[in-house]
């Protein structure tokens, strides 16, 4: 895992990107973290994990001991991925008894304000984000795999999601 100074990021989501619903053998985790690393090689691009399970990774160090991200880790080194964080896990306060969990596009936008080397950035992820959002900057951002098609091949990070990605990098300059 490598830390520093980078131009490019992708903000990985796990569920619906690399496992799905219908198929979350080896094989097919390898397939699309393969394509995953075929998108960061062509773009020089570096990965943040922005996954829900990111609460059991720390932020420092991204070590975990949950086995199945580990088992990630080891294919992202196999394909030449550079995960260099996580993004942050954020609250506000409501009133004096509770807190509300900021959301992802938040949690991003955050970091990116803390990363000011990042010039570009895709959001891969399979949850659309909220269509009233006042972080629409971030949607330009975005490529959804889907988590659930018809077919266990239609599911999680595809070939064409390259060009996607590609197009996205080309076009977009980060906006705070």
């Amino acid at each position: 895992m490598e830390k520093g100074s980078w131009k490019n990021v992708i903000f990985l989501d796990f569920d619906g990107v690399i496992n799905t619903c219908k198929d979350n053998s080896k094989e097919a985790t390898e397939k699309r973290i393969r394509i995953l690393g075929e998108m960061c090689k062509r773009y020089d691009c570096k990965v943040v994990i922005e996954a829900s399970v990111k609460c059991f990774i720390d932020e420092e160090t991204l070590e975990t001991d949950v086995k199945w991200v580990n088992e990630i880790y080891k294919l992202f080194e196999k394909y030449g991925i550079d995960c260099i964080g996580r993004t942050p896990e954020v609250s506000k306060k409501i009133n004096e008894f509770s807190e509300m969990p900021i959301c992802k596009e938040d949690e991003i936008l955050l970091y990116l304000s803390r990363h000011p080397s990042i010039e570009n950035y895709v959001v891969i992820d399979d949850d659309d984000l909220p269509k009233h959002s006042d972080l629409d900057k971030v949607r330009d951002h975005l490529v959804t795999p889907l988590m659930y098609a018809k077919t266990a091949e239609e599911e999680g990070l595809q070939e064409f999601h390259i060009e996607e990605v590609g197009k996205i990098l080309k076009k977009q300059k980060k906006k705070l």
